[in-house]
């Protein structure tokens, strides 16, 4: 039901969205002229829907903060973090430890090869790993075998460390170049 109720309301938008662009090509049109207006109003009908969900998630995501007691709106509708909020916020600091954007890349003029072979127990751990080794300019040579020109923040080890996944990465500083001069 759900499927030909949903195909049916897409077909009327595309009947809307001819009308328009038949109005708006004129009298005389060439099929490509009109096939184009066509494909300019669905898009643009597209962007709007899109944007109007967007705005709802965000709006529903609000209320249910301020519902939860972490945000607070003032009379001139400004948004505060309550006393709960910045609590909670501590808490989350706390649990984000490798975050790619509080790291500063500095080039390094030796080439740094890093490989890992982290258990399944450390998925969400892999997975900020390599964001961090991308936004330093590492790049992937395998899944799990990266290399670039930067010299690694100490407290990005600092953070491996807390994670205690510091065992299962090997970090190597090459000093003679064969097949990576390239690099």
């Amino acid at each position: 039901m759900y499927k030909i109720l949903d195909f049916l309301q897409d077909r009327t938008f595309d009947m809307v969205d001819f009308s328009k662009a038949f109005l708006k090509a004129g009298y005389g049109a060439s099929l490509s002229e009109l096939d184009y207006k066509f494909m300019k109003e669905n898009r643009k009908r597209k962007k709007y829907q899109l944007e109007r969900y967007r705005k709802r998630h965000l709006q529903k995501y609000i209320y249910k903060l301020k519902k939860e007691g972490f945000i607070s709106q003032n009379e001139e509708k400004e948004f505060s973090l309550s006393v709960k909020g910045d609590e909670r916020l501590k808490v989350l600091q706390r649990h984000k430890i490798l975050d790619k954007n509080s790291y500063k890349k500095i080039k390094s003029n030796r080439v740094v090869i890093v490989s890992y072979d982290l258990p399944n127990l450390f998925n969400r751990e892999r997975d900020m790993l390599r964001d961090v080794l991308r936004a330093l300019g590492f790049k992937m040579v395998h899944k799990s075998v990266w290399v670039g020109k930067v010299k690694f923040p100490k407290s990005f080890i600092l953070g491996l460390e807390k994670l205690k996944i510091l065992d299962f990465i090997e970090i190597l500083e090459v000093t003679k170049n064969g097949t990576l001069a390239e690099l």
